[in-house]
């Protein structure tokens, strides 16, 4: 993988990791309930699904390029209908939250793992969105393992770090995602849609 591609790979990963999801919600209550540090394990479980998510698509893809570099091309023009079909339904969707106990108690740090890890692994559209996203990057000339290892590495520590941000301004950033619920849908919609429209051309 080539540094303009990393860097585009980057770009856009940022733009979809900062966006509040299922995980990063948990996150935030996890915060606020039991402090920062026990986040953390929240947090590992998270990425430690999404990077078994990750692997998964990953050899599935070297499959696929494999036995048809037409087939793969398909699925990347597959990957930007489905982003944009994620975006736009992301965004008239009817959010959802968690509700923060004011109650502080204990909790086990492989209870905050698993926690962190099945509410990754029990969405199945993170593969989907694996699926769709990944091979607008890839060059099916290119070492595959390479460039997976980079993109879930890449992706891994961003998505950890920005679950931690959310952690450390837990108080203020649940209060502002309560008071305004549409704004997460919307805000990941708009990552979605921009995702497709930026993957759609850059391919021309």
């Amino acid at each position: 993988m080539n540094l303009d591609t990393w860097l585009a790979f980057v770009l856009a990963s940022l733009i979809l990791t900062i966006t509040p999801g299922p995980s990063i919600l948990l996150a935030v209550v996890h915060s606020l309930n039991y402090g920062v540090r026990k986040t953390l394990l929240t947090a590992l479980g998270d990425i430690s699904a999404n990077f078994l998510q990750m692997v998964l698509v990953g050899l599935g893809l070297g499959a696929i390029i494999a036995s048809s570099e037409f087939a793969f091309q398909v699925i990347k023009l597959f990957g930007v209908v489905t982003l944009l079909y994620m975006g736009l339904k992301m965004m008239m969707a009817k959010p959802q939250l968690p509700q923060n106990s004011e109650q502080q108690s204990e909790i086990s740090g492989g209870r905050m793992f698993a926690s962190g890890f099945m509410v990754a692994a029990g969405n199945p559209k993170a593969i989907v969105f694996f699926t769709a996203f990944f091979p607008q990057f890839i060059d099916p000339a290119q070492p595959l393992f390479t460039q997976m290892a980079v993109m879930c590495a890449t992706m891994a520590i961003l998505d950890f770090s920005w679950v931690m941000i959310y952690a450390l301004s837990a108080r203020k950033m649940l209060g502002v995602l309560q008071s305004r619920p549409r704004l997460i849908n919307r805000a990941g919609g708009s990552a979605l849609l921009c995702a497709s429209g930026y993957l759609a051309f850059s391919n021309r």
